[in-house]
């Protein structure tokens, strides 16, 4: 599988230049006072479609804390992700990143999904591109439940679809959980302190801008 860095968040320029802003940065400021009339952008979307467990060469998979156990694991539903920042899936391309969709499930829902992305253009001083979607429904049921006959056709099963839509970019990182459960129903929690707070990632689908000449 390959190492890949995750996407940056910050304008790297930054670094050298703090509470400045860049060319590129000001460009809704110098377009709004020169007037200048901008073109509509036309383009074919491709989407490129990735499963778990994602052993692709431009994708990386980073499980979180495996040793000690807390949950993060690959299993029979998909990638089963740590906690944030400590879980995520990095994926780069060629093309121009515009969209993602992220497929899974939950161990405790709500389930949320994180999205960093590191733009063509550093264009975006005082947000980065960064987006979260809360209040996901559907979950995969607890293995101690499952081996006790209660599967997928029980009413809280089932699985969620994080949609995004973003500023052109290179790379994207994707972190997801749910929420903490502590209930003293929770064996986990009881036994060894495992709140199950995790996403389980089945499907990446990734939107690319092909130009229109």
């Amino acid at each position: 599988m390959a190492t890949i860095e995750r996407a940056k968040t910050k304008n790297p320029w930054r670094e050298q230049h703090p509470g400045e802003f860049s060319e590129a940065e000001l460009e809704v400021t110098r377009l709004a006072e020169s007037g200048e009339e901008q073109q509509r952008q036309v383009y074919t979307p491709v989407v490129y479609e990735y499963w778990a467990p994602f052993n692709y060469p431009n994708v990386c998979v980073e499980l979180g804390r495996t040793d000690p156990y807390v949950g993060a694991e690959y299993n029979e539903d998909g990638v089963e992700l740590d906690t944030p920042p400590r879980g995520a899936v990095t994926i780069v391309e060629d093309e121009p990143i515009v969209g993602v969709t992220v497929i899974g499930s939950a161990c405790d829902p709500p389930g949320y999904v994180l999205l960093h992305a590191e733009p063509l253009e550093w264009k975006y001083p005082r947000s980065g591109v960064k987006m979260r979607i809360d209040d996901l429904w559907g979950q995969h049921m607890r293995i101690d439940l499952w081996r006790k006959g209660v599967d997928e056709g029980y009413k809280f099963a089932g699985m969620s679809c994080a949609m995004f839509e973003l500023p052109e970019s290179s790379k994207v990182t994707i972190m997801a959980g749910s929420q903490m459960d502590v209930d003293t129903f929770n064996p986990g929690f009881m036994r060894d302190m495992r709140h199950d707070a995790h996403y389980c990632v089945r499907i990446i689908r990734v939107t690319v801008k092909h130009s229109v000449a």
